[in-house]
């Protein structure tokens, strides 16, 4: 799907990423165990279709925050 975005909607896409990110990033800091951080590198390392389906659903959920903002 090619998409014709304005600078608008650029700018207003990449803060929603940048706030997507500095809440991850925020929680992992957090939750930085040994075992989180086994973890997280695994999923890391894992192409999507083989995610387990929580994992995928996590992905989605950015996702549909992603097009909310751009009224898809």
């Amino acid at each position: 799907m090619k998409m014709n975005l304005s600078d608008q909607d650029i700018e207003k896409l990449s803060a929603r990423i940048h706030a997507i990110w500095s809440r991850w990033f925020l929680h992992h800091r957090k939750n930085a165990s040994a075992q989180n951080l086994r973890r997280w590198t695994r999923l890391a390392y894992t192409a999507y279709e083989k995610l387990p389906e929580e994992e995928k659903q996590k992905d989605r959920n950015i996702l549909k925050e992603l097009l909310k903002d751009m009224d898809i």
